[in-house]
């Protein structure tokens, strides 16, 4: 069985997406690259974090027609591959980890038992649906959308200001050093995290199944607006289409553009998404 994408959306929510998408061969992906946290970056790229997504993405591409045995080995190859070419583009060595360009990520393929292959690192979502039950996989719903950013931006300065993302990069630049760190977080980046930090999987399907990848952005339309649960969601993306639910998600968010109803670190984001079916042999 293959992957047979349907539909594909990726919106930029200023001069330059730092989300990718992609389809080739045996493999899909969706790619978020992590806002930058340093004043300028260090590559010539509009952003460290479009540069890696960027690149990861072209890797994504050049192993495609040809993947490792196990998607497991994707953040270690991605590792290999870009490290010496941020190194040729930074204009100085980063001081650290917490100056490392990353992006969180999910790849997925069929394998040749019929079931779903995947690696994911970060906080992109991935739902199946076989047999009429619907599977979330990646960050879960309950942890999602940055929970403690919107607890601290409710809270103020001591003056009656709220809170702002640059009041919090102190902490964000902190939570960078830690990155394929054990007892941090695992990430794509120029560096590979500890294998144990992984999460990978397989599940069986059928052909029919359904599959939709979105990152973070899209999916704030469930974790930060609340517009939808997992299943509506899902059930939205099917019906109207992903164009749409982009569309609803940026009113949402022009029409809280002072981020008071919704606290948030950044008034929008980029958001993308894919919609595949599993459908039998090409």
């Amino acid at each position: 069985m293959i992957l047979e994408v349907v539909e594909t959306v990726s919106v930029a929510s200023g001069r330059d997406n730092e989300d990718r998408q992609g389809a080739a061969h045996e493999l899909a992906w969706v790619i978020d690259g992590a806002t930058d946290v340093l004043p300028e970056p260090l590559t010539r790229a509009p952003s460290d974090a479009a540069w890696l997504a960027r690149h990861m993405s072209e890797v994504l591409h050049q192993l495609a027609a040809d993947p490792p045995h196990a998607l497991a080995d994707l953040p270690q190859i991605v590792a290999e591959r870009l490290a010496p070419r941020f190194a040729a583009d930074a204009h100085r060595p980063p001081t650290g980890p917490g100056e490392h360009p990353s992006a969180a990520a999910i790849v997925v393929r069929m394998t040749g038992n019929g079931a779903l292959e995947y690696v994911t690192l970060g906080d992109c979502v991935m739902l199946v649906e076989t047999a009429g039950a619907l599977t979330r996989i990646g960050i879960d719903e309950e942890t999602a959308g940055d929970r403690w950013v919107a607890d601290a931006l409710r809270s103020s300065t001591g003056t009656g200001e709220p809170l702002t993302r640059h009041d919090l990069l102190p902490r964000l630049r902190a939570q960078r050093t830690m990155m394929n760190a054990p007892g941090g977080y695992a990430i794509f980046s120029i560096t590979a995290p500890p294998r144990t930090m992984i999460r990978r999987g397989e599940l069986p399907l059928a052909e029919g199944s359904r599959i939709l990848l979105a990152t973070d952005g899209l999916t704030r339309l469930i974790d930060v607006f609340r517009r939808y649960d997992t299943e509506a969601f899902w059930n939205a993306a099917w019906s109207r289409g992903l164009a749409d639910l982009a569309s609803e998600l940026r009113a949402l968010e022009t029409a809280d553009a002072a981020c008071t109803r919704y606290p948030r670190a950044k008034i929008s984001d980029d958001a993308t998404g894919m919609l595949i079916r599993v459908t039998g042999s090409a």
